[in-house]
C-alpha cells in the first residue's frame, strides 16, 4: 500500500469507488488498493487582473487589481477543477475567475466616463468585481457553490492610455491640484481663523466657567465655613448647657447631700440644742440666784446705810458721849452676850451696828491701867458665842 501525506496549506481527498472524502490537512495515510488521492490547497491564493477598456467618452484605460480566493469546501472544488496537479487546479481556477471578473468589469468601465472611472474605481469597479466574483463562486441562483470564498477584490490602479492626452490631463490635474491647494490654503487659512476664533471662545468659556466654578467653589467654601460656624456654635451651646446641667446637677447633688448632712445630724444637733438649752436654765437660774443673792446684798446694804442713820439720828450729843460711853463700859465690860434662837438671825444683821458701837465704845474709854482690865462686847450669830 502506497504511503501519502498532505502538508499544513492543503486537505488529503481519498476516492474509492467514485467517492472522495476528506482527510483533511496536515496529515498522512495509507491507500487502500484500488484508492486515489487529492491534495486541494487549503490556503489563500491571490491572483492579479490587468486589462485595456474604452470608457463611454472613447478614452482607453489600463486597469490593474487582485483578487483573492480560499478553498473551503474542498470536495465541492475537486468536482470543479482538476486538482490532480494542484497547481493546474489553482491555476484553472484563477483562470476561470479571472475570465469572469474581466467580463463584468469591461461592462461596467463601458458605460462610465474616464473621470468616473478614475474617482470611483474604489467604489464602484471594485464592487462590481466582488459582486461578479462572489455570484460566481455562489453559483448562481440555485446552482451548486465551488467550494471556494472570495475573500478580497479589489480594481487598484487606472492608467490612461494616450501619452498626449495623459499629459494634458496630468497637466490640468496639476492645475486643478494647485487651484484646489490654493483654494485649500485659503480655506485652511480661514479655518485657521476661524480655528483661533472658536480657540479664543473655548479658551474664554473656559476661563468664564473656570471663574464660574471658583466663584462657585468660595460660595460652597463660605457656605461651609458658616455651616461649620453654625455647628461649633451649636456645638459650644451645648457644651454649654451640657457644663450647666452638670453644675446643676452637682449643685442638686450637694444640696441633696448637705440635706441628708442636716438630716444626720440633726438628731445631734438637737440633743446638743436642748443640752446647751438646759444648760442655760441652769446657767439662768443660777443668775437668777445670784441676782437674788445681790438684791439681798444690797437689801442688807441699804438696811445697814438706814440703820447707821436711823443711830446717828438718835445718837447722844457728843458732849454726852464719855459719859454714855463710861455707862456703857461700865454695863458691858467684862459682859459676854449670846443669843439663841429665832431671834438670832435679827442680831445678825445688827451685826455691823454692834461692831460700829462697839469701836465707838473703846475709842472713848480710856485704856485700863493694867492686863486683865477692860471691857468686851460680842454679837453672835445664831449658834455662836464671842
Amino acid at each position: 500500500m502506497p504511503f501519502v501525506k498532505a502538508g499544513s496549506g492543503e486537505f488529503l481527498l481519498v476516492g474509492k469507488g467514485g467517492r472522495l472524502e476528506n482527510k483533511g490537512t496536515a496529515i498522512q495515510t495509507w491507500l487502500r488498493p484500488g484508492s486515489i488521492y487529492i491534495r486541494v490547497p487549503s490556503t489563500k491564493v491571490e491572483a492579479a487582473f490587468e486589462f485595456t477598456q474604452e470608457t463611454r467618452d472613447g478614452i482607453p484605460l489600463r486597469f490593474k487589481g487582485i483578487f483573492v480566493f480560499r478553498v473551503t469546501d474542498p470536495i465541492t472544488a475537486a468536482r470543479h477543477f482538476d486538482f490532480w496537479n494542484i497547481d493546474a487546479g489553482v491555476a484553472q481556477a484563477t483562470d476561470l475567475l479571472t475570465h469572469i471578473l474581466l467580463g463584468e468589469l469591461r461592462d461596467a468601465v463601458s458605460h462610465l466616463t474616464m473621470e468616473e472611472c478614475i474617482e470611483n474605481r474604489k467604489t464602484t469597479l471594485t464592487g462590481v468585481a466582488a459582486r461578479a466574483l462572489g455570484t460566481a463562486v455562489a453559483g448562481g441562483e440555485g446552482g451548486e457553490g465551488w467550494g471556494i470564498v472570495i475573500e478580497a477584490a479589489q480594481v487598484a490602479q487606472v492608467f490612461i492610455v494616450d501619452t498626449a492626452l495623459r499629459a494634458q490631463l496630468e497637466a490640468e490635474t496639476r492645475n486643478d491640484i494647485r487651484l484646489k491647494a490654493e483654494q485649500s490654503n485659503i480655506r485652511t487659512g480661514e479655518e485657521t481663523q476661524l480655528a483661533q476664533m472658536a480657540s479664543q471662545t473655548r479658551v474664554d468659556e473656559r476661563q468664564l466657567a473656570k471663574d464660574r466654578e471658583d466663584l462657585r467653589r468660595e460660595e460652597e467654601l463660605a457656605t461651609a465655613r458658616v455651616a461649620r460656624d453654625r455647628r461649633k456654635a451649636a456645638e459650644d451651646v451645648a457644651t454649654a448647657q451640657h457644663a450647666i446641667g452638670l453644675e446643676q446637677e452637682r449643685f442638686r447633688a450637694e444640696m441633696a447631700a448637705e440635706e441628708a448632712r442636716l438630716a444626720a445630724e440633726k438628731p445631734v444637733r438637737l440633743a446638743r440644742i436642748e443640752q446647751e438649752r438646759e444648760a442655760l436654765a441652769r446657767e439662768v437660774e443660777l443668775r437668777e440666784l445670784e441676782t437674788r443673792i445681790r438684791t439681798l446684798e444690797v437689801e442688807r446694804d441699804l438696811m445697814q446705810q438706814r440703820a447707821e442713820q436711823e443711830m446717828r439720828r438718835e445718837i447722844l450729843p457728843i458732849e454726852q458721849a464719855p459719859r454714855i460711853v463710861e455707862s456703857a463700859s461700865k454695863v458691858l465690860q467684862g459682859a459676854n452676850l449670846s443669843v439663841y434662837g429665832d431671834d438670832g438671825r435679827l442680831l445678825g444683821q445688827l451685826e455691823p451696828l454692834f461692831e460700829v458701837l462697839g469701836r465707838h465704845v473703846r475709842a472713848a474709854t480710856p485704856a485700863p491701867a493694867g492686863p486683865g482690865t477692860g471691857s468686851a462686847a460680842a454679837v453672835g450669830h445664831p449658834g455662836a458665842a464671842s
